[in-house]
């Protein structure tokens, strides 16, 4: 695996979910979009192969989670919410 410059600050849970996490869940065949952070709260969208899977609470607390932690410890946990494409 390429290591990946996260920036710091503003913007760097979003740059490790865009380079990092999104690559890895596509490897799946899943598709995982930012959606927004509300206070420690981070809510992605799980689609593609992910959609309606059983294992996205999982995903979520065992993958996506600790690895928001290592940029920004001040992350409490990830929501996975429905993306409505108009």
């Amino acid at each position: 695996m390429t290591a990946v410059s996260i920036p710091e600050g503003q913007g760097a849970l979003r740059a490790l979910v865009d380079t990092v996490l999104a690559p890895l869940v596509a490897k799946d065949g899943g598709i995982l979009q930012w959606v927004r952070r509300v206070d420690g709260v981070v809510e992605v969208s799980l689609s593609g192969a992910c959609l309606g899977c059983p294992a996205q609470r999982d995903t979520a607390d065992a993958v996506l989670l600790p690895a928001m932690r290592a940029v920004d410890p001040s992350v409490t946990s990830v929501r996975v919410v429905p993306r409505f494409l108009p």
